[in-house]
């Protein structure tokens, strides 16, 4: 449990140092999601101005490009399928943050070349039904899927060198969609653009 009041606390830190100076106020409270496989991705759920937020934290694979995530949902346990995951539905959620971080065996030479470390896409609703990752009336969403930061062509020492045009494309749709978290801060007209 300490771990995820960790990762909880980690989140305020960062709402409180880049969201809230630039105009956001949180609206409801910072809460550790209930699905126990979750806590791999740090799933929470908050409200900033009154919108809905679903927060997962990449997961980084050695052998691959970019970071993945999942975001699924138990079905109630009435239904005969109770078991099997669904997708998040588009009324459930305004925006998805995924926090993202670099590849651990980046080399410091490119450290030294300005490349972000850590950052965070926000994706509204609007998006996430267009890409199909979340259940609408024209898709049946996903559970989980993989965002792809500036960084993603470069896994480092022990990662692929290959990034496929199928993960260039997603990663081309994605990026207007990311931020930079330098020292806990963010930009806030970048934060205006997406949010606002």
């Amino acid at each position: 449990m300490l771990e995820s009041n960790t990762y909880r606390d980690e989140l305020e830190s960062l709402l409180m140092t880049g969201f809230v100076p630039a105009g956001y106020a949180i609206t409801k409270n910072i809460e550790l999601d209930p699905i126990p496989e979750s806590a791999k991705y740090k799933a929470l759920t908050f409200s900033l101005d009154d919108q809905g937020i679903i927060y997962r934290k990449g997961k980084v694979t050695a052998d691959r490009p970019g970071a993945f995530l999942a975001i699924w949902q138990r079905p109630s346990s009435s239904r005969a399928d109770s078991h099997k995951p669904i997708p998040f539905k588009h009324k459930e959620l305004d925006y998805l943050f995924v926090q993202v971080e670099a590849h651990s065996n980046v080399t410091s030479a490119e450290e030294s070349m300005g490349k972000p470390k850590s950052g965070m896409f926000i994706f509204p609703v609007a998006v996430l039904v267009k890409k199909g990752i979340v259940s609408s009336e024209q898709s049946k969403g996903k559970t989980g899927f993989r965002v792809f930061p500036p960084w993603s062509q470069d896994r480092g020492v022990t990662g692929t060198k290959v990034f496929s045009e199928s993960g260039k494309k997603t990663q081309r749709w994605q990026l207007p969609y990311f931020v930079e978290i330098d020292d806990g801060l963010i930009d806030p007209k970048k934060l205006n653009e997406i949010l606002g």
